[in-house]
């Protein structure tokens, strides 16, 4: 993601019967069994952590500093495959409705926002999607 300075690689996350665990992911970003397979038709979800367990800073701590227009390249089979950001959104924790299904290749960025002491359970998600524009 150039306009962050981000270049990490993507790893697979299975979907179990309570959705996906991505606790173990450190600093890479996670594709979303389950969701279109990036470079794909389809909308393909990517994730990575806000913050790591010890509070440091992870992958997608700024995502919500990405607006429209800004790029975003996955390399994969030898090609660079180009998205562009057209919406940056924040919604509910349980609502995963930014990854529904696209007809053409979609890219969503999903993290979390607003860390609640108290529940010890994240308020929001930030969710960057992105739609194909060209492979290089």
């Amino acid at each position: 993601i150039p306009a962050l300075g981000l270049d990490i690689p993507i790893v697979g996350v299975p979907a179990g019967t309570d959705g996906w665990d991505i606790t173990w992911l450190r600093d890479q970003a996670g594709y979303l069994a389950g969701t279109a397979y990036p470079t794909w038709n389809g909308n393909s979800g990517i994730t990575a952590h806000v913050y790591d367990a010890d509070g440091n800073p992870g992958p997608f701590v700024d995502l919500q500093k990405l607006k429209w227009g800004d790029v975003i390249i996955v390399q994969s089979f030898g090609q660079k495959y180009v998205y562009v950001v057209r919406e940056v959104i924040r919604t509910y924790a349980e609502d995963l409705s930014v990854l529904r299904h696209e007809e053409k290749p979609w890219l969503t960025l999903i993290t979390c926002q607003g860390f609640n002491e108290q529940t010890g359970l994240y308020i929001w998600r930030i969710a960057v999607r992105a739609e194909f524009a060209r492979v290089e």
